[in-house]
């Protein structure tokens, strides 16, 4: 079975802190940058809570261009994270996900992404992407087996803590940061 979870976070940080002007209960600038990939702030706000610091740990990845994971922090806690990993082969990631996610509802985003699901903490997305040239091509580079031609997108919002009396517009945040994001992902990561 593929293990979709990725190298453990902090090796790298980098401070994304600010003051925001006009926001007193987010006393930090809402990053529009998360795991080099941009997204506007709008889709990101609604996923983190107020607070006086904003930071970044990024993971070191072994195979650099093979996969990257991203935690948001607002002052000590983790409140939004991104994972996503080069794959071989086609997957419903969403039969796959689904222990992985509280109550995970398919959602169906078009374009190359095949597979997606949104749940109460999170969403997954499993989608067609050829490397760009100069990217990792291979998932065995020496002997060129397991060509890759998939990327699976993991978002874990909220830590457990963020509790919204109306769950179905936090879900709706969560899935319009899937589809902000990838668009983003797609034109950095895949040809």
């Amino acid at each position: 079975m593929r293990n979709f979870n990725l190298a453990p976070l902090g090796v790298a940080t980098f401070l994304l802190a600010g003051c925001s002007g006009g926001q007193s209960a987010y006393d930090y600038a809402i990053p529009e940058r998360i795991c080099n990939i941009d997204v506007r702030a709008s889709y990101v706000k609604p996923l983190l809570p107020p607070g006086k610091a904003v930071r970044e740990l990024s993971s070191n990845p072994v195979r650099p261009g093979a996969s990257q994971s991203c935690s948001v922090m607002v002052d000590t806690r983790e409140d939004l994270t991104v994972t996503f990993s080069r794959q071989i082969g086609e997957l419903d990631i969403t039969e796959k996900a689904a222990d992985k996610y509280i109550d995970l509802k398919r959602v169906s985003l078009g374009g190359g992404v095949t597979s997606a699901a949104v749940g109460d903490d999170g969403a997954i997305a499993w989608m067609k992407c050829t490397p760009k040239p100069g990217q990792p091509q291979y998932e065995f580079p020496k002997t060129k087996e397991g060509k890759y031609g998939h990327l699976v997108l993991e978002v874990h919002a909220g830590d457990g803590i963020r509790k919204l009396d109306n769950i179905e517009e936090w879900r709706a945040h969560i899935e319009q940061f899937l589809r902000a994001y990838i668009p983003e992902l797609v034109k950095v990561w895949c040809v």
